[in-house]
């Protein structure tokens, strides 16, 4: 649907009075957010909150997927773990809980069976980010989300959560949906080579978190991690949206859509509005 934006001062303000009916939508859906503060901006037009939207916290899953199995080892760990301990083998948290190595890769937290208890430093993504975010209205990108305080490097900002998929599945909703460009599909491929094909994807397009209104950058602030928390199956890993450098209040946060796209070997999409320095001015896929 082409988008109608205000010409003059009379439309602009019936828009901002719309707009206060809508964000009025968004905030009852926020207000199921875990631990997480997240406002509403939209002085651009008076698009609605997407229709047939709910929040979720977690993945839920489809009845093709199978459920993940329980982990394989757990520690016994007293008052938060300690040297040696099997599931903290790799120190993936500084003493202030920010990602030490903020380079992709594989994270393991502490599990359910864990006995180092809620408090334990390897206890990050599960206890739910704390970050207070602004969803946010742009003129060419959509909505976008900007941080409301300066983030720290490794900063743990969001899981993108949404329906688990088959591959099969998301290759018929992204066919359906992507010429629209409402396609919200995250492949579970972290975990394998770039010529491997992942087995399941994530769809946030109808459940979903704050993490399904990050924006494209070809210069992003922020990347994703492969998670494992309650077991370790490479085809279901969970993922968590990290800050890469210092962010400053009122920045908007943004990922890569495309990270390992080739210009003439990848397929071009959308044109790409970041206006990153780098900016590859499509994004790829």
């Amino acid at each position: 649907m082409e988008i109608e934006y205000p010409k003059t001062l009379a439309e602009y303000l019936l828009a901002l009075e719309n707009n206060r009916a809508n964000v009025s939508k968004f905030n009852r859906l926020f207000q199921y957010a875990k631990g997480q503060s997240i406002s509403v901006l939209n002085t651009v037009d008076d698009v609605d909150c997407p229709e047939d939207f709910t929040y979720i916290n977690h993945n839920i899953y489809s009845d093709e997927v199978p459920r993940p199995c329980t982990p394989m080892f757990w520690c016994e760990c007293t008052n938060g773990c300690h040297e040696g301990c099997e599931c903290a083998s790799e120190t993936n948290y500084n003493k202030d809980g920010r990602l030490i190595s903020v380079g992709k890769g594989r994270i393991v937290e502490c599990g359910p069976l864990c006995k180092c208890g809620d408090e334990c430093i390897n206890r990050v993504v599960q206890n739910g980010s704390k970050v207070e975010l602004e969803l946010r209205r742009y003129l060419h990108k959509g909505w976008g989300v900007v941080t409301k305080s300066p983030l720290k490097k490794g900063t743990f900002v969001a899981e993108y959560v949404g329906e688990v998929i088959t591959t099969d599945e998301a290759e018929r909703r992204g066919f359906k949906d992507k010429p629209q460009g409402l396609t919200y599909l995250y492949d579970l491929d972290n975990e394998f080579f770039a010529s491997d094909c992942s087995d399941f994807s994530i769809d946030a397009k109808t459940h979903g978190n704050i993490s399904r209104f990050f924006n494209h950058s070809c210069n992003p602030n922020m990347n994703t991690h492969s998670i494992y928390i309650e077991h370790r199956d490479p085809r279901l890993h969970r993922l968590a949206i990290f800050a890469t450098r210092y962010i400053r209040i009122g920045e908007e946060l943004t990922i890569d859509y495309s990270p390992g796209a080739v210009e003439g070997e990848s397929v071009k999409t959308d044109p790409c509005h970041c206006g990153a320095t780098n900016c590859r001015k499509f994004m790829f896929f």
